[in-house]
């Protein structure tokens, strides 16, 4: 909802027409994929491939990384951002985990041949530049430095490892609903809603036009139709109906006019920073605790994404003893963030 409606406590966020406090998460597999990284318009690494005659740095699988790929790879992933020399160190260690993963992970996916169709790859960057123009999107590499035929190297990789991930974690079975029911019993307060409601309004410029219309409205005529002809909020488009929202996410004003009153009943008018408003509240919930059929879906995706992580981790621990991870410490020493 728009300003013109509503706004909170703190004056900071606005609401949506049809907000409830409710937001099913939903699962992707994205949040366990730490390698498939965003920043893609970044100076890419030219740890892309083998690097001649240096001595690797580290080898994983048939991947071998020297000093400067390694540097550049920790670099792409660091997103150039300067890193505080107190924290060097940490960061450091994760960044080389994840490298090591990354590429682990890819070497899976060749080991059981699962891989990148072109008609695949062409999809993926087809929805990439989807708002670019091809010469924007050749600029848009260039400012970044970045060679376009390393970056599509890279998004290859990026699509592969994502890939992998699905395939994998599509082995782990959904939560039964004894599971979801058990979740539901003893985390109750989790699920504690607050009361809320639903209404619609008007909100005029001035007084009098709020009053003559409050008039007609007594007078019989339809508050929605009034709504979407004069009313100068948003959701006028909708006869002026807000939808839920609940007591606590309102401005004060609002709030005490609309949890005071009754459903079906007109408001008399109330003046906000907004204008002068015209209120309705269509209907009404108490707070207490959601039913277990409401919240069912949510239980679900929590207790999933659970199970992928907890398999997601045991299943790398085992990539890490399944394929050759050699690191020269010496050399890796001597690696040093920017």
């Amino acid at each position: 909802m728009s300003g013109l409606a509503l706004q909170t406590k703190t004056g900071q966020q606005q609401m949506t027409h049809g907000m409830i406090r409710k937001k099913i998460r939903v699962m992707t597999h994205g949040l366990y994929c730490l390698f498939c990284w965003t920043l893609i318009f970044l100076p890419l690494g030219c740890g892309l491939s083998d690097h001649g005659g240096d001595d690797p740095v580290m080898v994983i699988g048939s991947k071998h990384l020297s000093c400067d790929a390694l540097k550049k790879e920790m670099e792409f992933i660091g997103g150039g951002m300067p890193v505080p020399v107190k924290h060097a160190k940490e960061i450091k260690k994760q960044l080389i985990k994840q490298i090591i993963d990354y590429y682990l992970i890819i070497e899976y996916g060749k080991q059981n041949n699962i891989s990148i169709s072109e008609k695949e790859f062409q999809r993926n960057l087809k929805e990439i530049k989807r708002e670019y123009s091809e010469d924007t999107f050749r600029k848009v590499l260039l400012q970044g430095y970045v060679d376009p035929a390393l970056w599509e190297h890279r998004l290859r990789n990026q699509l592969l490892v994502g890939k992998v991930i699905k395939q994998v974690l599509e082995k782990i079975a959904s939560p039964s609903y004894e599971e979801i029911k058990i979740y539901f019993q003893k985390n109750r307060n989790e699920f504690r809603s607050p009361e809320m409601l639903r209404f619609r309004q008007i909100v005029c410029k001035s007084k009098r036009e709020a009053e003559n219309l409050r008039d007609r409205i007594h007078a019989g005529e339809d508050m929605g139709k009034l709504a979407k002809k004069y009313s100068i909020a948003p959701e006028a488009e909708v006869h002026g109906e807000v939808g839920w929202v609940a007591r606590g996410d309102l401005d004060e004003s609002m709030e005490d006019a609309l949890f005071s009153m009754q459903s079906g009943k007109i408001s008399p008018i109330i003046k906000t920073s907004f204008g002068y408003h015209i209120f309705e509240v269509m209907s009404r919930r108490p707070a207490g605790i959601e039913g277990l059929p409401e919240v069912m879906p949510e239980i679900e995706s929590r207790l999933l994404r659970q199970k992928h992580e907890v398999f997601y981790e045991k299943w790398l621990e085992k990539l890490r003893s399944n394929f050759k991870v050699k690191v020269n410490q010496d050399m890796l020493n001597k690696v040093e963030l920017s």
